[in-house]
C-alpha cells in the first residue's frame, strides 16, 4: 500500500494526487461528470468545466486527493492553506454513478485528517446556500454556517461553513 493511501469499501482507494498528466486528465474528467448535476440545478462551478491543465495547476499549488476504484479516478477534493490554522476545502466531487456510495464522505474525512496532520484547527468551505443537499451534507459532517459568501459573477450566492478540527 502506498503512503497516504486508504483501501476501503468496494475497492475504493483514497490517495494524494500526483502532478502527472494522467492524474490531472482523469480528475478533470471526473470533476466535469461530478459537477454536471449542479449545473443542471442552476449551480454551475469552475470544477464543472475543469481542464487537465487547470487540475494540474491545482495539484501543483495545493493538496489534492483522489478517490480511485480499479484504476479509475472517480472523485477528488482540494485543500488550500488559508493561514496557520485554517484550511479551505474545495472541489469536492464524485462521479455521478458513484454518488450515494459514501465516497464524498471518505474524501471529506481524508481531507480533514490531512488538515489536522498539518496542525490546522479549522476547516472552511463555501457552498451554495440554496443547494438541495450540499449544505445538509456538510452539516451532517459537523460543519456550521458562519456567514454569507456573495458571488458577483454567478446568479446565486454561497454560504461559508466551518468545522473545528480539534
Amino acid at each position: 500500500m502506498l503512503p497516504r493511501q486508504l483501501q476501503g469499501m468496494g475497492g475504493v482507494t483514497i490517495r494524494e494526487a500526483t502532478v502527472d498528466d494522467a492524474d490531472a486528465a482523469a480528475l478533470a474528467e471526473a470533476y466535469r461528470d461530478a459537477y454536471a448535476a449542479n449545473r443542471e440545478l442552476g449551480f454551475p462551478a469552475k470544477a464543472g468545466s475543469a481542464t487537465a491543465d487547470d487540475v494540474a495547476e491545482w495539484i501543483r499549488e495545493h493538496r489534492v486527493f483522489v478517490a480511485e476504484r480499479a484504476g479509475e479516478v472517480i472523485g477528488g477534493v482540494r485543500l488550500e492553506r488559508v493561514d496557520d490554522s485554517v484550511t479551505k476545502l474545495s472541489r469536492l466531487g464524485v462521479r455521478e454513478r458513484w454518488k450515494g456510495e459514501g465516497i464524498g464522505s471518505r474524501l471529506l474525512e481524508r481531507a480533514e485528517r490531512a488538515a489536522r496532520e498539518a496542525g490546522d484547527t479549522t476547516m472552511r468551505l463555501t457552498t451554495p446556500g440554496e443547494h438541495p443537499f450540499l449544505p445538509e451534507f456538510y452539516h451532517a459532517h459537523g460543519y456550521e454556517t458562519t456567514g454569507d459568501y456573495p458571488l458577483a459573477y454567478r446568479d446565486y450566492d454561497e454560504v461559508v461553513m466551518e468545522k473545528s478540527l480539534d
